[in-house]
Parts: structure tokens; C-alpha cells; sequence
């Protein structure tokens, strides 16, 4: 029999999505809640309305795809302004059912017959989200959108010719020094040129935040885009805790190490073009084109795992890894699952350098929790878990790759290995900059934009005193963050990675010692989805939680060991 052809991500047919329809579906499955006579009855309402979801999900995914593969495509670019009106709505109608199901006699022992992470999380949606802050949200909405526009429409001119961010942050890494410089002077004067617009479209985001967040009952906020993105169990407190160990133990350590590398690298201090290159001469680069890096991937998972083999060419075969970056696709990556298709879908942007290597590792670690997830049937509402779960299943990936990495550098691979750790460990400072940054916003929402640039430049300097940013122009006046997409997109989103980052050092090291013991490990914590918390996570594979008493002491001090071990014998001779 003929084995059945895998369908491609471009053969998937679109059509709108009737939120109109989905409302009234609602409406339906609120009088059920309301009706349902146990908990087990409760419970198979909810199993309806998520396999109804995760068809309509799947449509409006399929747009988002679309629209960022190419910014300029009108139809798509009108699907995209209706799901920005129109899904606020259905938001709070979907918030209507919750409260339904939570008024319910019987949802006091829910938690008895599902996951109660779930009831958690019901909880957590409830306080974010009603009929009071629709109109908030749409136009929230709006600004993301016009955000991405105006950052996707930005022409970088370089050599004589134009190129997009993306393209732009691989010449930020180039072997030659003045390149680098020249490539973030060009950058800086691009968006110093748009610098009010960014201004404005963030004032307004605040502003419209902040004005949800007192509707729903809160000070400000904070707290609400910490549950609204999906924070359950821990919070300010937690994430304070964690944010002090950075700068206890990380901060220290990476002063230290980049005190070594400058002088490998005969400079007398780390400017911010320096920030990101490790290695003398400049970063290693993966060897061979884009289809010789897609086979040695493949080669790679065929060897770590007969799963993992077989789902990447799954990937390859359904056409659902778009890597290159063109004129009017949006910057970035990210990984989406088309839930109804079981099919996930990676969106990324290769540039020469590393980063692509981290596309095929970083990514494909959340489009297989996506597949997982799918095939154990997890509920859509914990699924691949919170952001800082979904990011350890990539993190934790790229970590584990290293153990390939011959595969793609060849002789150079015990470098790439040094660069692929110190660039992580490196992270963790510029990461809790982010999510504090925007608590300190979102906590003083009047401040101005040269408040804000202020405010930026004084956390810079406090936990990556290591760089200098002088003699850059806009980064020097504390510019960075208005290109960090998460800060407008996603609120509070980008500690998960920190978070993550703890976990996936800690897999990285475990790799180092018994591949075949760190990689069980990480596969059972991957076949767990979204079903236990962080913490729970951590602990079943043997790791420290982030919120652990010292969690980031034993890994500072063996991660600067080990970096400073290969720095010492770079070729691995």
C-alpha cells in the first residue's frame, strides 16, 4: 500500500473564521454549564467547548501564519484586522462560560475529576478578562499590529542595499569589529528615525493596560499580565527572588568571564558589539547552506532519538519550517500548532549565524512538545503549560544539542559548544532586565518616554555592567528594549525564558556527564505537557526549581568552570 502523502502547510484551505458563530456556541455551552448536574457532567461541557476551540484556534492560527510570512498581504492583513476587533468578544464571552462553569453547585469538586491546574487556571482567566475591557482589548490589539507594521516596514540600508532587521542582526555578529559597530549604528539610526511613533504606540499600550487592569480590580498592571500570561502558582515574589540570585551569582560570574574573553580577544573592554561574540576572530558560524543545515538536523534526531528522528522529517516533508527571510515578512520566530490538523508550524529567519542552528533546535523543542501534547491528549487549557514550561522544552533542546554539534561545525564544534553556553548564561541578565523593566513601567505608568530610556540605561548598568554602550547612538540613550518585540507584544512574557534558561543550564551540564540519562530525562518532562507546575517539573527531573533557595548558585559556579575549561582548549585538543 502507498504511504500517504504529508500535507503540505501551504495546501491547508482558509476560510474566516465565524466568531459570530462561536459566540452563540457559547451561549449554548453556558446554559449546559449552568445545567449540569455533577462534576463529571461539568467537565464534558468544558471537553466540548475545547475540541470546538481547537478547530476554530487552528483557523485564526492559520491567518496569523499567513499574515506574518508576508506583512504586505492584503487579505491576510484584513483577516488579521478583523480577529483584532472581533476576538475581545469572543474573549469575553469564553470568560462568561468560565464563570458559568465556576458558578456551577458542582465546581467546588471539578479539581477531583480534572487536572486541578486547571481550576487554577480558570481562576487566573477569570480575574483577567470580562465584558468590561472589550473595547481595551481590541484596541490593544490594534497597537500590536501597528506596532509589527511599522518595525516589519523599516528598511535597513546596508552595502547598497536594503535589508530587514533580521538580516541586520547577523551583521551584528560579523568576525570584523567595525562591522558590528557599523551594523548597530545603522539599526539606531533607523529606529531613532521612528523612535516617536515607538514612543507613542507604547504610551498608548500603557495607558490602555493600565486602564484594563484598575477595570478588572487591579492596582496596576503587574499582576494582571503576569496571570494574564499564564504565571500560575508564583508571582512578583517569586520572580523577585529569582531576579536577586541573577544578580547575586550570575552577574558576578559573567563580569569575570567577560573580564577573560576581553583579553582574549585583545580588547580592553566589552562594548555592546562586543556583547555578542565569544570566540577570537569571530563567532563560529554553521558550516553549509541552509539544506545541508535541514539534513545534518535531520542526521542529528535520527541519531538521539528514533521519535525525534522521525518528527523532524514529518516537519520537513509537510513544508512546515519557513526559514527564510525576504522583504515584508515579520522578524523573529516562534513556534504555532494547528491543533485540528495536528500539525505545528516554524516560523523563523536565518542569518548565517548561529541563531539558525538555535532555530532548529529551539523551535523544533516546542513544536514537538506541541506534537506530544497533542498525541497524549493533554486538555488545551495546560497543554504544553505555561510560558516558562513551553520555554524549557526549547531551551532544554538547544542545550542538549550541543552534544551534536560536530554536526554542524565540524572541527569547530567544541567552540560552537563554548559560544552556545556562554551566549545562555549571558542572557540571564539581559532577560530579568526585560520583565523588571516592565514591572517598574507598568508600576509608574505616567512616566515619559526619556523616563523610560532613563529607566532602561540605569538596569542595563546594574546587571550588565560588563557592557559598554557609549559610543552607540540609541543604544547609548537607552533604546534597546523598543525592539524587543515581547515588551509591546507580549507583557511579562519574556521571564519565562529566564526561568527556562535555569532549567536547560541544567540540562546542558547533565548532557555533559550521561547524554542518555539527561535526554530521558528531558523527554519524560516533555510527555508531562502543561499537567504539573514548574516546580513539579524541575524536581521529577532532578533539577532546582528557579524558586529554590540557591537555585542558580551550583550552576553559576559550574557553568563559569566549564566555560573557562573549553576557553582553555577551544579546539577540544
Amino acid at each position: 500500500m502507498a504511504k500517504k502523502a504529508v500535507k503540505k502547510i501551504s495546501d491547508y484551505r482558509y476560510s474566516r473564521a465565524d466568531i459570530g458563530g462561536a459566540i452563540e456556541f457559547l451561549n449554548g455551552a453556558i446554559s449546559d454549564a449552568e445545567s449540569a448536574v455533577d462534576a463529571v457532567a461539568l467537565a464534558s461541557v468544558r471537553d466540548k467547548v475545547n475540541e470546538y476551540f481547537k478547530k476554530l484556534n487552528t483557523t485564526i492560527g492559520l491567518a496569523m501564519i499567513r499574515h506574518t510570512l508576508d506583512v504586505r498581504d492584503e487579505f491576510y492583513a484584513g483577516e488579521q484586522d478583523y480577529y483584532d476587533e472581533q476576538l475581545p468578544a469572543l474573549s469575553a464571552k469564553a470568560t462568561e462560560f468560565n464563570k458559568a462553569v465556576m458558578a456551577n453547585p458542582y465546581s467546588a469538586r471539578l479539581g477531583e475529576v480534572i487536572n486541578p491546574l486547571i481550576v487554577d487556571k480558570i481562576e487566573a482567566d477569570l480575574r483577567v478578562m470580562d465584558e468590561r475591557i472589550v473595547q481595551e482589548c481590541i484596541e490593544e490589539n490594534k497597537l500590536v499590529t501597528e506596532y509589527d507594521k511599522l518595525l516589519a516596514e523599516q528598511k535597513y540600508p546596508w552595502k547598497g542595499k536594503d535589508v530587514t532587521l533580521s538580516e541586520m542582526h547577523g551583521f551584528c555578529k560579523d568576525p570584523d569589529r567595525e562591522t558590528r559597530r557599523a551594523a548597530f549604528a545603522v539599526i539606531g539610526k533607523v529606529l531613532g528615525g521612528v523612535q516617536d511613533k515607538l514612543d507613542d504606540i507604547f504610551d498608548r499600550m500603557v495607558k490602555v493596560r493600565t486602564a484594563m487592569a484598575k477595570k478588572m480590580g487591579f492596582d496596576n498592571f503587574v499582576e494582571m499580565g503576569d496571570l494574564r500570561i499564564g504565571h500560575i502558582g508564583y508571582g512578583r515574589k517569586e520572580i523577585e527572588i529569582f531576579r536577586n540570585s541573577v544578580l547575586k551569582d550570575a552577574v558576578p560570574a559573567l563580569t569575570a568571564l567577560k573580564a577573560e574573553l576581553a583579553k582574549r580577544l585583545g580588547l580592553d573592554r566589552i562594548r555592546l558589539y562586543d556583547n555578542d561574540i565569544y570566540v577570537a576572530g569571530g563567532n563560529v558560524d554553521p558550516q553549509g547552506t541552509a539544506e545541508q543545515l535541514f539534513a545534518a538536523a535531520q542526521a542529528m534526531y535520527d541519531d538521539m532519538d528514533p521519535t525525534l528522528g522521525a518528527f523532524f522529517k514529518k516537519m520537513c516533508d509537510a513544508q512546515a519550517i519557513d526559514y527564510v527571510a525576504r522583504e515584508g515578512k515579520m522578524g523573529g520566530g516562534y513556534a504555532e500548532m494547528l491543533y485540528a490538523f495536528d500539525q505545528p508550524f516554524i516560523f523563523a529567519n536565518f542569518n548565517g549565524t548561529m541563531d539558525d542552528v538555535g532555530v532548529l533546535t529551539h523551535e523544533f523543542g516546542h513544536a514537538y512538545a506541541f506534537e506530544r501534547a497533542a498525541a497524549n491528549d493533554i486538555d488545551i487549557d495546560l497543554f504544553v503549560g505555561g510560558m516558562e514550561t513551553a520555554e524549557t522544552h526549547s531551551m532544554s533542546m538547544e542545550a542538549l544539542c550541543n552534544n551534536y554539534n560536530s554536526y554542524f561545525y565540524g572541527e569547530r564544534a567544541a567552540e560552537a559548544t563554548y559560544q552556545q553556553i556562554f551566549d545562555a548564561f549571558n542572557f540571564l541578565p539581559y532577560g530579568v532586565t526585560v520583565d523588571y523593566f516592565q514591572q517598574l513601567v507598568y508600576e509608574n505608568p505616567d512616566m515619559t518616554p526619556l523616563e523610560r530610556r532613563k529607566l532602561w540605561s540605569k538596569l542595563e548598568s546594574e546587571f550588565r555592567p560588563y557592557v559598554d554602550m557609549s559610543d552607540v547612538p540609541f543604544f547609548a540613550e537607552g533604546g534597546r528594549w523598543q525592539y524587543q518585540k515581547h515588551i509591546y507584544e507580549s507583557p511579562f512574557y519574556y521571564i519565562d525564558y529566564c526561568l527556562s534558561t535555569c532549567l536547560a543550564l541544567q540540562f546542558g551540564e547533565k548532557a555533559d556527564g550521561d547524554f542518555k540519562d539527561a535526554l530521558g530525562r528531558y523527554l519524560k518532562l516533555v510527555e508531562s505537557g502543561g499537567t504539573k507546575n514548574i516546580d513539579a517539573l524541575a524536581h521529577d527531573a532532578g533539577l532546582k526549581s528557579p524558586f529554590d533557595d540557591g537555585a542558580l548558585a551550583d550552576v553559576c559556579v559550574n557553568i563559569k568552570a566549564r566555560l573557562q575549561k573549553l576557553a582553555q582548549n577551544e579546539k577540544g585538543e
